[in-house]
Order: structure tokens, then C-alpha cells, then sequence
């Protein structure tokens, strides 16, 4: 209501009420919701007559001016203001309705199923109506949690609901009694409407706008969504291989509003760029200190007049928080350098953490890996004369394999071999205390280049501590570390090859093989290194640990030169493509290449190893008097009958389809060190092995 309304409803003028109504009814675009709001301040003034008369009049406004919907709403209640409504009322809403809905494909069936006239409860069998109506054919809507699509079917008679989400899938079906909970009609305009209806369209414009796309597509979410749900919603509007370069403009869009950080960042769209910026920094000042990190670089990265404002907040904070938690004031220090008008306090707040706190104290507050590098430096500069010792006790605290590394090799270089080995001699000493640190140190002493004081720590006494790591509960954040400890070239297998007793390698057999956790094909890995340390006794198989053939040797090289020259570059291109956007800690595909090059890495470096290790397996040169690896197995069942041959190779040779099974599988094991006429179990049956022939049978 406006405010003449208002005045004459204070003042009970009828008369002035009618004339304002009245105009109300002239005016180019007649406003019935505020019309309504006025008959209902009437009907409480207990002016029904008066207001009801009111009412008649707009619907025959509205009628005459062909404003069909706001028709419908009136005479819908004028219908629920009537004690008892006449035929009358009741055809001329149905008419009304049929005027307002004159589009839907199924009106007619809807109607004739659900009469209006004959109901008893006309507004209850309107409701009905108008709900089948909302998803009739062709009506497209959101089915919600599974995507946006189109009602292809509303079946009355089975009360049931079909929609085509495309994509090949199966139209999903709604029960019509669920159908107010499951689906939300989307209305004209709607982001993801258009995709259904003009896909072609949609793409072109998310391409040309990205960022105008983006709020739509939030707009039309309705409610905030984190990065997957985003590209998701844009499966085909958007392609994979342009997600990046789409997205990184896309983030930058003034409206747009991110909360939360990690996994639970979200991002909603404000009412204004204005007001998003607003909501930012009532968001920085009232978050909690560390959670202002991140809010922080999201407000800064919007322009200079934003970052001067978070760079002035900032700075009031690092007085209190160097006195309370010179950690975080460090990494604060962190974020306002990056801003042109707080590179200063930010260097000056840091020399003075440098120079007045305690350096472990300082250290043990931060908690980014980047940062604490960072101040691991500045100590080293402040501190010439010092800071090896400080380094070094740092390593009894330091979680991170990627610092440790970098602190080892470092007290390494500097001549500070007497420190380093201190340090790692007190967490070999109490592994249990240390645990990130020993693994670490396990994985590090069989590296190229590791400092010394840590690659003699590979010695045999090492196997009595290493299932410690795969049951002790201080362990069990980094139980997958430990595990691959166990693989071919890491620790275990090369103390076992080159330096443990008998006696000691029999006693860490026997210990991993009780420990549920570790793999079969680990167990049987450190089974074979067993085997082959004891020296390959007659009775034992006389065959290297680790063998392939020179197709599979190549084809590993080949893997690897991929790896190496086209997906690893690949991926770091996309990194620095993606750092450039900047706010690293919340870009979804920085993070995402990040672990991918990691994997690739680990990758690359894995068949590197496993290159240096392979022998070439030559093809005829087994000994066949009985089974080894590069023979291949003629049997026979209990009737004489020939079954199909089992080779037995490397496991990169190996192929299960061709009976070709690895040296390591369950079957191989049963298999080898077998002779003629030796009675086996295969394939769950009995058989003989009737001939022994060197890999590959000649043909």
C-alpha cells in the first residue's frame, strides 16, 4: 500500500479509499498486489461489504483488460471470501483459469478429470489443477538433485510424472503426490531453462560472458553451490577442455560472493556489486582471525579500492595478533604483502616477529607450508651464526616430507652433516614420537642424492621398526606412505637385497605377513626378495626379483617419455596458467592440477625406479627342468586330456586373458619351483604338468 492509502485507511475515508481505488484501476499497470493488501486492512476494519465491492471491480478491470493471471487472482479470492459461492463465481474463475492457462497441452484433460463447477471444495480442486497444470507436457522443470529437464508425460490416470533429463538417460518418474517436493518449475528466462530450450544459444553466450553466465546459472541455483556443483550444472553448455580459461574469468564477476574455504567455499551472487563487496568486508570483520585469511585475498582481488580497504583492516590486526598468535600474524604478514598498500607494514610486522619471538614459537603457529618455508628463510637470514641449530630443531617438529626434504639437504650443503644427523638420530631413536619424520627418513635414505647422515640409516636393524608403521595408531594418517614402503626399490626390498641376515629377513617376512593391512601382492613382493637374498638354494626358484620382456621394457620407456615431455608439461602449463588467476588457496583448478602433477610425478618417478631395477627377460633362455618365470606350463586333468598352457612372466608382461599370469600371482606362486609329472591345482581342479617349454614356444 502506498501512502494515500495508507492515510485514508487511518482516517476510515471511504470516500477517499474509493476514489484512490478507482484510480488505481486507471493507472497504466494496475498494482493488485497492493490492492489486495488494501481489501484485507478493510476486511479487518470490518468494511467486507465495502471492500468486497471493491474487489468486483478490480476483476472486472482485470477481465476487460485481458490481465489474466491477476484475474485468476482475485476471483480466487473473491471464491474464498464467499460464505458460500454460487455457480457464478465458480464459472467464472473456471473461465478465468482457462483464460490463464491457455497454453498448457493438457487442459482439457485436467479439467474433465477435475471439475471445477461440480467440486465442493472449488479452491482445493483449483489448487489440483493448477499443480498438474505446472507440469504439464513440455513444462520444463528441475528434478532435484538430478538436473533440469522436460516433463514429457502427466499421466492422470496413474498420477504419474515423466521427465527427459536428455543425455541419453531414462526419463525420470515423479508420483504427482511427491511432485511439490521433487521438482521446481523453472521459470521464463531461467539460466538453466534456456539450456534445455536453446542449448546452442546458451553456449554461445556462456563463451562470449562468462561471468554473466555464471550469475545466472547461481541465480537460477538459488542457493550457494560450490565449484563442482557449478561445472555440473554447465555439462555441455561448457566443454572440459575450456572449463579452465572459462572459469578463471568467470570467478572475477563483481557480483559474484564466495564463503567458506577448502571444501566447504561456496559461491552465491549479491543484489549489486556494490552490496557483494559490502558483504565481503562485514564478512572479514566479523570473521574468526585465521578465517580472515581467506576472505581477505577474495576482497583483494576485486580491484585497488578494495584491496586498499582489507590491506588498512589487516594491518590494525597485527599488533594484537603478534602478541596472541605470531604465527598467524605471520601469515597475515602473508596476505598483505601481496596488496601494494601493505607490502610495507607487512615486511615490518614480519622482521619484528624475526627478531622478538622465539623461532619454534613462531614456527609451530604457522600452519601454510609456503608461509612456514618463508619464515624458515627469514631465520636464516637473521640468524647466520644460528640458524642450523635452529633448523635442525625445527626437523623434530616439521610434518611436511616436501620442508623436510628441503631443511636435510640444506644443513647438508652448509657442512651442518653433525646436526643433521643429531636430528635424525633422535627420531630413529623414539619413532614413535616422530612419526611423520621416520617415514619421511625411510622414504628419503634411497633417493638419489640424500644427504648421508640419513641414507645410513638403511640399515637391517630399519626392518625391525617397519611394521611399526603399518600398525601403530601414531601411524595412521600416513598408514599409505608406509605401505608403499614395501614396494619394489623402496627401503624394505633394498635392505632386504643388500644388507639384512637371513635370520632378519625371515623374522620381517613373517611379521608383514600377519599384518592384515599390508596388500597380497606387497606380501608377496617382500616373499620373492626373501627368496632371492637367500641366494637362489637348489631348491628354490632361480629367477631375478623383478623381470619383463623387451616389448614391455619399451613400452614402459615409451610410457614414460609421454610422461615426462607431453602430460607433465602439459599439466604445469595449465598450473601457471591457473596461478595466474591468483587467491591460490581457493582455486579449485590450481589445486586439482596441483595433485595431478603430483600423480604424475609419482608416477614418472615410479617407472624411473622400476627401469633401473627391470631385467630383461630373454626369450628361450630358461631353465626349463622346471617351473620358472619365461617358461610356460603344459598340463593335463586326471583324464589325460590337454588343458590350456599357463605362462609365466613378469607382471608387466602379464595378461590374464592369455594366460599369461605375473610372477607374483597366487597361481604362479603354486606354480613355481613345480616339475614334471608334479600334480597342481589349477583353476580350482586337479592337474599334472606334462611338459616344461621355454618362453615363447616356437611356432
Amino acid at each position: 500500500m502506498d501512502s494515500l492509502f495508507d492515510a485514508a485507511l487511518e482516517a476510515d475515508d471511504l470516500e477517499r479509499i474509493e476514489e484512490l481505488w478507482l484510480e488505481a484501476l486507471e493507472a497504466p499497470t494496475i498494482a493488485t498486489a497492493s490492492l489486495l493488501e488494501v481489501r484485507r486492512a478493510l476486511w479487518k476494519k470490518g468494511h467486507k461489504p465495502f471492500a468486497a465491492t471493491l474487489l468486483e471491480l478490480l476483476a472486472d478491470t482485470l477481465e476487460q483488460r485481458r490481465e489474466r493471471d491477476d484475474a485468476l487472482a482475485v476471483l480466487r479470492e473473491i471464491v474464498r471470501l464467499a460464505e458460500k459461492p454460487g455457480a457464478e463465481p465458480i464459472a467464472r474463475l473456471e473461465k478465468a483459469l482457462i483464460a490463464a492457462r491457455a497454453g498448457s497441452p493438457s487442459l482439457k484433460q485436467v479439467l474433465d478429470r477435475h471439475p471445477l463447477r461440480d467440486s465442493r471444495r472449488p479452491l482445493e480442486q483449483l489448487d489440483v489443477i493448477e499443480r498438474w497444470l505446472d507440469h504439464d507436457r513440455d513444462t520444463i522443470v528441475e528434478v532435484i538433485g538430478q538436473g533440469v529437464g522436460r516433463v514429457v508425460d502427466a499421466n492422470l490416470e496413474l498420477e504419474n510424472i515423466k521427465v527427459d533429463l536428455g543425455g541419453g538417460r531414462r526419463p525420470v518418474s515423479v508420483p504427482f503426490g511427491a511432485a511439490a517436493r521433487f521438482l521446481r518449475r523453472l521459470p521464463p528466462g531461467d539460466f538453466r531453462r534456456r539450456g534445455v530450450e536453446d542449448p546452442g544459444g546458451l553456449r554461445r553466450e556462456a563463451l562470449e560472458s562468462p561471468g554473466e553466465a555464471l550469475v545466472g546459472l547461481l541465480e537460477s541455483l538459488g542457493e550457494p553451490a560450490d565449484v563442482a556443483a557449478i561445472k555440473a550444472a554447465l555439462e555441455g553448455i561448457v566443454e572440459a577442455d575450456d572449463w579452465t580459461g572459462w572459469w578463471a574469468k568467470a570467478r572475477k564477476h563483481p557480483r559474484l560472493l564466495a564463503s567458506g574455504s577448502g571444501s566447504r567455499l561456496r559461491y552465491t551472487v549479491g543484489a549489486s556489486a556494490t552490496a557483494t563487496i559490502e558483504a565481503l568486508l562485514d564478512e572479514l570483520r566479523s570473521a574468526e582471525p585465521r578465517q580472515r585469511l581467506a576472505v581477505a585475498r577474495r576482497l583483494a582481488a576485486r580491484g585497488p579500492a578494495e584491496a586498499a580497504e582489507t590491506a588498512a583492516f589487516l594491518t590494525g590486526t597485527l599488533a594484537e595478533l603478534a602478541g596472541r598468535d605470531p604465527g598467524l600474524a605471520w601469515e597475515t604478514a602473508g596476505v598483505l604483502a601481496g596488496m601494494a598498500r601493505g607490502s610495507g607494514d607487512a615486511a615490518t610486522s614480519r622482521d619484528r616477529l624475526i627478531a622478538e619471538c622465539p623461532p619454534l614459537q613462531l614456527l609451530m603457529g604457522i600452519q601454510d607450508r609456503g608461509e612456514r618455508e618463508a619464515a624458515l628463510a627469514a631465520v636464516q637470514a637473521a640468524r647466520p651464526d644460528l640458524w642450523t641449530e635452529l633448523w635442525s630443531d625445527w626437523m623434530l617438529h616439521e610434518q611436511h616430507p616436501a620442508v623436510l626434504d628441503m631443511v636435510a639437504r640444506a644443513l647438508d650443503d652448509a657442512g651442518a652433516g653433525d646436526l643433521l644427523d643429531a636430528a635424525v638420530e633422535a627420531v630413529f631413536r623414539n619413532h614413535f614420537e616422530h612419526p611423520a619424520q621416520f617415514v619421511w627418513a625411510c622414504e628419503a635414505m634411497v633417493q638419489p642424492g640424500a644427504p648421508e647422515p640419513v641414507r645410513r640409516r638403511a640399515t637391517p636393524s630399519l626392518l625391525e621398526k617397519l611394521p611399526d608403521t603399518l600398525t601403530r595408531s601414531e601411524f595412521g594418517p600416513l598408514r599409505g606412505r608406509a605401505k608403499a614402503l614395501l614396494d619394489g626399490g623402496a627401503v624394505a626390498v633394498r635392505i632386504i637385497l643388500e644388507s639384512a641376515s637371513p635370520q632378519q629377513v625371515d623374522r620381517f617376512v613373517a611379521r608383514v605377513a600377519r599384518i592384515s593391512a599390508v596388500e597380497p601382492q606387497r606380501a608377496r613382493l617382500i616373499e620373492q626378495a626373501a627368496i632371492q637374498r637367500r641366494g637362489a638354494p637348489a631348491t628354490a626358484v632361480e629367477t631375478p626379483l623383478f623381470v619383463a620382456s623387451a616389448e614391455a621394457i619399451e613400452a614402459k620407456r615409451r610410457d614414460l617419455k609421454e610422461l615426462l615431455e607431453v602430460e607433465i608439461p602439459r599439466t604445469l602449463k595449465g598450473i601457471t596458467a591457473a596461478a595466474a588467476e591468483g587467491d591460490l588457496r581457493e582455486n579449485f583448478e590450481y589445486h586439482m592440477l596441483r595433485d595431478r602433477q603430483e600423480l604424475q610425478s609419482a608416477k614418472a618417478a615410479k617407472l624411473q625406479r622400476e627401469l633401473g631395477l627391470v631385467r630383461t627377460l630373454k626369450p628361450g633362455a630358461a631353465d626349463t627342468s622346471r617351473v620358472n618365470i619365461g617358461t610356460v606350463v603344459q598340463l593335463q586333468d586326471p583324464a589325460g586330456t590337454a588343458l590350456p598352457p599357463v605362462t609365466i612372466l613378469g607382471s608387466w608382461d602379464a595378461d590374464v586373458g592369455r594366460r599369461i599370469y605375473a610372477n607374483g600371482s597366487e597361481l604362479a606362486q603354486r606354480l613355481l619351483g613345480s616339475r614334471v609329472g608334479d600334480e597342481v591345482e589349477v583353476d580350482g581342479q586337479r592337474a599334472t604338468i606334462s611338459r616344461i617349454d621355454a618362453w615363447p614356444i616356437a611356432r
